[in-house]
């Protein structure tokens, strides 16, 4: 009689650098996560992940505003100012869902896996507007309803998207990953209503590198 004996991981705990790219927005956002796998078998797993990505600074031109002259005989009766939207944004997220491994599954050698998620983002938010410099003693600027301050907020979205990628394992030393993970945000709620809705974008692109730990049972 021989009986054989199979050893498979009771949970997986992952961590590395993220980035973040949104749709229209060039510049990537960087950060950490941390995630946590339970297997349901070696080849659907239950997985939850936390994500922060640090504050992004930016400076949106926006049409120039126009301030008149004060004395109706100045050689310009009006002169253009710039007019710039200052933001500053941060994401923390937490998303989770189930994943499929193909090929050699959770426990061992290259896989390759994809499934669902569902996510919570919360966005921390800085913004405000800035004028270029005019000749306030001379001209009267119209700034509507527009002032030259700074204010800050949060969001609160939900996302549903999906990830792909590559992972190799070793036993005892633990797994490599790769990973890309597409959303698309449903709602926001903002804390504040006057947070510029072009500050944040619905559809972004998360990147994650990370090393998992397999702990045996």
């Amino acid at each position: 009689l021989l009986a054989t004996s199979v050893v498979s991981a009771q949970i997986g705990i992952g961590a590395g650098p993220s980035f973040m790219m949104e749709f229209g927005n060039n510049k990537p956002f960087y950060g950490l996560h941390l995630k946590v796998e339970k297997p349901r078998n070696n080849d659907v797993v239950f997985y939850g992940r936390a994500t922060y990505l640090f504050n992004q600074n930016k400076s949106t031109s926006l049409t120039p505003l126009t301030a008149v002259a004060n004395d109706p005989n100045a050689p310009l009766s009006s002169i253009s100012v710039d007019f710039n939207q200052l933001s500053s944004i941060g994401y923390f997220m937490i998303d989770g869902g189930t994943r499929y491994y193909l090929i050699n599954g959770f426990d061992d050698g290259w896989s390759l896996y994809g499934g669902t998620n569902l996510g919570l983002i919360v966005n921390m938010v800085k913004y405000g507007y800035e004028f270029g410099e005019y000749d306030s003693q001379n001209y009267t600027l119209y700034a509507g309803d527009f002032a030259e301050t700074r204010d800050k907020g949060s969001i609160i979205r939900l996302a549903v998207g999906f990830t792909g990628g590559v992972k190799y394992t070793k036993p005892g030393l633990g797994t490599f990953y790769l990973d890309v993970n597409p959303h698309l945000t449903i709602f926001g709620i903002p804390s504040n209503q006057n947070i510029p809705g072009s500050i944040y974008r619905p559809v972004f692109f998360n990147f994650n590198i990370g090393y998992r730990r397999e702990l045996y049972r």
